[in-house]
């Protein structure tokens, strides 16, 4: 199947728009008249796209989180751990760092911690599966939650109030956090 670059860009255009809109107002404060005109399209062609403000929310942040996922399926699970962890880290980080713009507003605006809680729950039952940890082994499980919320943390800190770090030193950071508590 051959992808239409005219949609692709037409999408990549809608999207960025509500990006550059979403960073200066509230999520229901944002149109699909400001996002057309941002876009230069007509309000029709963004329906033919997404069925509203909450539907275009709601792909660009499955798009992102599924291309962190892809990026952490590739390196996990890791044998041996203390090499592979430093470069799924590594991979994480650079992809974050690569679509950090998109992370910034996205957790700027997420209030509720909607995106943390969903980021939390994503890894931490991803993690369990792929280990075959029991649900009722509370203290693999709380272990596992431990490690997720902490990485997690860490990557909102760096986005949100840490400008001064590499993504090549907080990788290195991350993982000696990890070897110690292994």
């Amino acid at each position: 199947m051959r992808i239409d670059r005219r949609i692709t860009k037409t999408q990549r255009a809608i999207q960025q728009s509500f990006v550059d809109l979403l960073s200066h107002k509230k999520i229901n404060q944002v149109t699909v008249a400001d996002i057309a005109k941002k876009a230069d399209i007509a309000r029709s062609t963004f329906y033919l796209h997404y069925e509203d403000i909450y539907d275009l929310y709601e792909q660009i942040t499955d798009n992102l989180l599924s291309g962190l996922t892809n990026r952490f399926d590739r390196f996990y699970p890791i044998k041996p751990l203390a090499s592979s962890f430093k470069n799924l880290m590594q991979e994480l980080i650079n992809y974050v760092a690569e679509q950090k713009q998109l992370f910034q507003v996205l957790f700027q605006k997420d209030s509720e911690n909607k995106l943390t809680n969903h980021l939390t729950n994503l890894f931490t039952n991803r993690i369990l599966k792929i280990e075959k940890i029991s649900q009722y082994n509370k203290q693999a499980y709380f272990e596992t939650l431990f490690t997720v919320t902490g990485a997690i943390n860490i990557f909102v800190n760096w986005l949100m109030q840490d400008s001064d770090t590499e993504p090549h030193e907080l990788s290195n950071i991350l993982n000696q956090i990890i070897m110690k508590l292994e």
